[in-house]
């Protein structure tokens, strides 16, 4: 499997999944494999004009994680992009895919918390590629809520 049909399928899942806040799903970068200039990514756009970014990367240090059932708050953009992937490909289980599992990443993340918060995801194909997307943030015109602001929002049945 190539990064690319990866990131399409995460695209796919993003847009089914009908999250009120994400306003659009966008494609980015030209780079084949994770690591170059031109980084191939996922870019959302969030109703509060931020965005949140999934791409190929390599990074040396993964801590796998639990996925948690709350998504982080939207003030910590990154954290939710990566733990809102983890959960789309939980209820999809993609057949393409052998596994995946949401990874924190040395000397990233807050300072009193480098290395202990989501801000990747190990995607394991099943024809035995795997690759790190990693998960950063730009802020938008307006403050993010720390609290949670879609509470009755459900990820929807998704066939993948």
């Amino acid at each position: 499997m190539r990064l690319v049909q990866v990131l399409d399928l995460l695209h796919r899942l993003h847009e089914a999944s009908g999250h009120p806040e994400i306003a659009a799903v966008e494609r980015f970068g030209t780079d084949a494999a994770p690591g170059g200039p031109s980084p191939a990514g996922l870019r959302l756009r969030y109703d509060t004009g931020s965005f949140a970014y999934l791409w190929g990367a390599v990074w040396a240090g993964e801590t796998p994680m639990a996925v948690p059932e709350e998504l982080p708050p939207p003030n910590r953009r990154a954290s939710r992009a990566a733990v809102f992937a983890a959960q789309l490909l939980d209820a999809a289980r993609p057949a393409d895919l052998r596994g995946w599992e949401l990874v924190a990443l040395r000397d990233l993340g807050p300072v009193a918390e480098r290395g202990k918060v989501p801000l990747g995801l190990r995607i394991n194909c099943a024809d035995g590629t795997a690759f790190l997307l990693r998960a950063t943030a730009a802020g938008g015109p307006t403050r993010e809520p720390d609290t949670e602001p879609h509470p009755d929002y459900r990820i929807p049945v998704i066939a993948s």
